[in-house]
């Protein structure tokens, strides 16, 4: 027996089938197009994401190992922040806009639902901004107010799999979590915030534990894919959060950087602090894991901040570790704040906030540039988990999935900085493994969450220097100065 996660993004899709016992037996992958229709436009195709997932899932599932070993259950993870108006059926009446589209409604959300900041974490753990599923159908309503007539649902990738495969569109807590109309306390949607906003409720999907078995495949739709007439659908949760599953982190005491364009952390946690969670910037959320929460802490500034770094200093990645291993154990010489995104939590929100390069002479080279970047990174997130023990959270471990765990000098940077051990997660797609794990649970394999997650495996453990995080003291004390200037200086008030 075997199960099947489904990884759905914006811009690809992925499906991988495993055994029970975690290894992987075949993987896929679809690319989507993205559609720039205008400046600050930024849309997908619902229906061709749909015919992405119909693809590689009938290409895993064709492949003679997943024959040998035919898949019971499976699960979506899928990003969170895009939707689309929809018929009954799941076509789609309009594109998705993704995160990255400009468009907001005239009136926000949170204009016409006045709340302290604190009040929102409390209430849907998150401060409101434009990429909100609820603006996003405000948007709609507002501004084309004859397709969203017509609209019988609101889906997003996980509601859309669902509604195609079973007929019934839902979301788990985690993904419910990035609208600002579902309620913490009660994990369901709020009547009062539905009501505040005119959004008629008939669209939203159903919110339901994630890990609930929602049904057998559609017959038609199982044959279509290749699926066993009797498999099952399973409900799964977040990108994020399957993330964090495939990658092992379910207890309290670990943490998951995701090391990408964006670092994200999520760490598992039993007693938020909501004031707390506030003032540094972070997100709560109900995540798949023991404790049942989960506190983030994101940051727009990771790979593509290295990105840039090598673009401006002319290096090429190929030779770069070895570059980094031959600088030597003392910090670059020049001193990078590399918000050049923005800056992130724990810093104060700034419409002016923006990066820095210090310390330049005509002795620096490219690598001291590159250097200071990948530091600069790696102090705001030790900064970060700083944030998160304020939050609530005690992580012990961090484990790294993503691009940015290919440089061991950067993992070991991570480490001394953190002051923990940096494990790197062995699955290169711990999202479509979190899918299928979670599958597993609510198929019965698996008797928890924690037994499932104990089918992940670690390729490699960075343990903390403190002589290393010694050198670094001074670097850390003047990154936190020099970003304090740039955010209080003219611009960044």
């Amino acid at each position: 027996m075997s199960l099947v996660g489904i990884d759905i993004g914006s811009s690809a899709v992925k499906a991988a089938v495993y055994r029970a016992d975690g290894a992987l037996l075949a993987q896929a992958a679809e690319a989507v197009p993205s559609l720039h229709p205008g400046p600050g436009l930024a849309e997908t195709d619902g229906d061709a994401v749909w015919t992405a997932v119909v693809a590689v899932v009938r290409r895993v599932t064709a492949s003679p190992r997943t024959r040998r070993d035919p898949p019971i259950a499976l699960a979506v993870s899928a990003s969170g922040r895009e939707g689309f108006p929809a018929r009954a059926n799941g076509s789609a009446l309009g594109p998705c806009l993704r995160t990255a589209d400009a468009r907001r409604p005239a009136t926000e959300a949170a204009v016409t639902l006045r709340r302290s900041t604190t009040r929102w974490i409390r209430d849907c753990g998150h401060v409101p901004d434009h990429m909100d599923p609820t603006n996003r159908i405000l948007w709609w309503a507002e501004q084309v107010p004859r397709t969203m007539s017509r609209a019988r649902w609101f889906l997003g990738w996980h509601e859309l799999v669902s509604l195609r495969l079973t007929g019934r569109p839902v979301v788990d807590p985690a993904l419910a979590s990035g609208f600002l109309i579902f309620d913490l306390a009660s994990q369901a949607w709020s009547p009062d915030r539905i009501g505040g906003l005119g959004i008629d409720p008939r669209v939203l999907p159903e919110v339901v534990p994630w890990a609930t078995p929602l049904g057998p495949v559609r017959p038609r739709i199982a044959a279509e894919m290749g699926l066993p007439r009797r498999c099952t659908l399973v409900a799964g949760s977040w990108d994020g959060s399957c993330a964090a599953v495939g990658a092992g982190v379910v207890e309290e005491g670990g943490a998951l950087l995701a090391a990408g364009t964006w670092e994200s952390v999520v760490a598992p946690l039993s007693r938020p602090r909501p004031r707390e969670v506030a003032v540094a910037r972070l997100a709560l959320t109900h995540q798949p894991s023991t404790p049942g929460w989960g506190l983030w802490a994101r940051s727009p500034n990771g790979t593509s901040v290295l990105d840039w770094a090598l673009g401006v200093s002319g290096i090429r990645l190929s030779p770069l570790e070895a570059s980094l291993a031959s600088a030597g154990p003392d910090p670059s010489p020049a001193l990078m704040i590399p918000h050049l995104s923005g800056a992130p939590g724990p810093w104060p929100a700034s419409p002016g906030a923006a990066g820095a390069v210090f310390g330049l002479t005509l002795a620096t080279t490219g690598t001291d540039l590159v250097r200071a970047a990948l530091e600069g990174i790696a102090i705001d997130l030790a900064l970060a988990f700083d944030a998160l023990r304020a939050g609530g959270s005690q992580p012990q471990t961090c484990t790294v999935a993503g691009g940015g765990a290919r440089s061991p000098w950067w993992m070991q940077l991570k480490a001394d900085l953190l002051g923990m051990p940096v494990e790197i997660c062995e699955q290169a797609e711990p999202g479509t493994l979190g899918a299928a794990l979670l599958a597993g649970v609510g198929s019965g394999v698996y008797g928890s969450l924690s037994e499932a997650a104990a089918h992940t495996r670690i390729a490699r453990r960075f343990e903390p220097d403190e002589r290393r995080a010694a050198r670094y003291a001074a670097k850390m004390a003047g990154h936190r100065q020099r970003a304090a200037e740039l955010l209080s200086g003219p611009g960044g008030r």
